[in-house]
């Protein structure tokens, strides 16, 4: 059997690479035709160890031979690799909530901040500098592996790396299966009946057809029909705002309001959820000082914490945390994620479709520069990721906005290589979402001093 090695970096992260672990573990064809190394690294020896043992007790109990091992050393745990997933962010909750509260302080719109909006930002530019290191690594010790990224602001980040470096990167969401799952809500069918075809920008894209996959009948005639007759205050922040789009782009948006209205200037009419993202008291809590919470992160105005009663116990993300390191072998099932169905097809050249991977455009959405990273339908196989062409065009309104971010990502990336205030600067002002010039040049300030020990020096030139 040939080998096969598999590195996760930002192995401490919970959601996707116990994701990865679990559908690695699950994989038959890992198992039975290849010798597998899986390396995991991160930075945070606490959270490696704790994924580590989890791993362990897993691949023990389904008796799979996999070779795993764990390191803080990122050479050490790229060498060779066949294949790199990086799913990386560094105190997480802590810099999310600056980056949601300081642009509005400066006077900008917007609703959410992690990949759109002043806030996304700074969030690319604390994760380029690790993501380049990543892939710059991988330029010496694993020149032909795919790095596999889950990490946000993703078509950002994706951009830079492979404007940047020479390695072969593709970037991973389920914002798709996501509106998938809304339009089968809509349509009142099981979701496995229901194909599209859609992109855009990652977390900014339209389905320009949807058909019934058994019979091939349109099904955006019954889908308008059934989107009139629905309860407008339904699922609010989560549709709202879809709905809205689809009125006036005439296709329906994924994944939902806090992402699509990242990228746009009137989404908080349409998102009730808003005052509750990291919310706080000003009277008594001071933010990011010494001793003081993380606010914690609310989703939206539904669920959660919020249909409790008032002396209900409340999941904090330290107890949900702890419960998912609880393993439980009938608990163990695919994650639905990309990343082993596309180990498995490009190693074992077997041709799949994907419904939605970013890399750079290279034609597939008309209307956008071919090094832009955009999110559409991909074939992979043997010799890779491609995308597929989209046979619609989307609406010269959507590629404009989609555009715009082209733009704001080449800024990004020059002020990152200059150091360059100025550039973010204008960066910021080109967004949908930008507070007035003053409030700008006062919020770049207050966020590299709040930040200066994780964002690259940046000065005014």
């Amino acid at each position: 059997m040939k080998n096969l090695k598999v590195s996760l970096v930002g192995a401490g992260s919970i959601s996707f690479a116990l994701g990865a672990l679990q559908d690695l573990v699950l994989s038959e064809k890992l198992r039975n035709q290849v010798n597998l190394e899986i390396a995991l690294m991160d930075i945070v020896e606490e959270n490696l160890d704790r994924t580590y043992q989890y791993a362990n007790k897993m691949f023990t109990e389904f008796k799979h031979p996999a070779n795993i091992w764990k390191t803080t050393d990122l050479p050490s745990a790229l060498t060779n690799a066949d294949f790199v997933i990086v799913a990386i962010e560094v105190n997480r909750y802590f810099y999310w909530s600056q980056d949601f509260h300081i642009p509005r302080r400066f006077g900008s719109k917007q609703i959410y901040g992690e990949n759109g909006g002043p806030g996304s930002m700074f969030h690319t530019l604390r994760n380029l500098r690790p993501m380049l290191e990543i892939a710059r690594t991988m330029e010496k010790v694993c020149p032909d592996a795919w790095f596999i990224n889950y990490t946000n602001p993703e078509a950002k980040l994706v951009e830079a790396v492979s404007k940047l470096t020479s390695i072969k990167i593709v970037g991973l969401c389920h914002g798709l299966d996501m509106g998938i799952e809304q339009l089968s809500e809509f349509l009142e069918m099981d979701k496995e009946e229901i194909a599209v075809e859609g992109g855009g920008l990652n977390h900014f894209g339209f389905f320009t057809k949807i058909w019934n996959r058994n019979t091939n009948e349109d099904l955006y005639p019954l889908f308008h029909e059934k989107e009139k007759k629905a309860n407008r205050l339904a699922h609010f922040d989560h549709m709202a705002l879809s709905r809205t789009m689809y009125q006036i782009y005439g296709y329906y948006p994924y994944p939902g309001t806090n992402h699509c209205g990242e990228y746009v200037s009137y989404a908080e009419d349409f998102y009730a959820g808003l005052s509750l993202q990291f919310r706080y008291d000003p009277i008594n809590e001071k933010l990011w000082e010494e001793d003081s919470r993380t606010p914690d992160f609310i989703y939206c105005a539904s669920g959660n914490t919020l249909d409790k009663g008032l002396f209900s116990e409340v999941k904090t993300q330290e107890v949900w945390t702890e419960e998912a390191y609880v393993f439980d072998k009938d608990n163990v099932r695919i994650s639905n994620e990309y990343a082993i169905p596309i180990i498995e097809a490009i190693y074992f050249d077997e041709e799949i479709q994907l419904n939605a991977v970013n890399l750079p455009n290279n034609g597939a959405i008309k209307g956008l520069p071919d090094d832009m990273v955009v999110e559409t339908q991909a074939i992979v196989n043997g010799n890779g990721i491609t995308l597929k062409p989209m046979t619609v065009d989307l609406p010269t309104a959507i590629i404009g906005t989609i555009h715009i971010q082209g733009t704001i990502h080449q800024l990004l990336i020059e002020a990152f290589l200059e150091g360059s205030k100025t550039k973010l600067l204008q960066a910021i002002l080109l967004d949908p979402q930008a507070p007035s010039y003053y409030q700008a040049c006062a919020m770049i300030d207050e966020m590299c001093k709040l930040q200066q020990d994780i964002l690259p020096k940046l000065e005014w030139k």
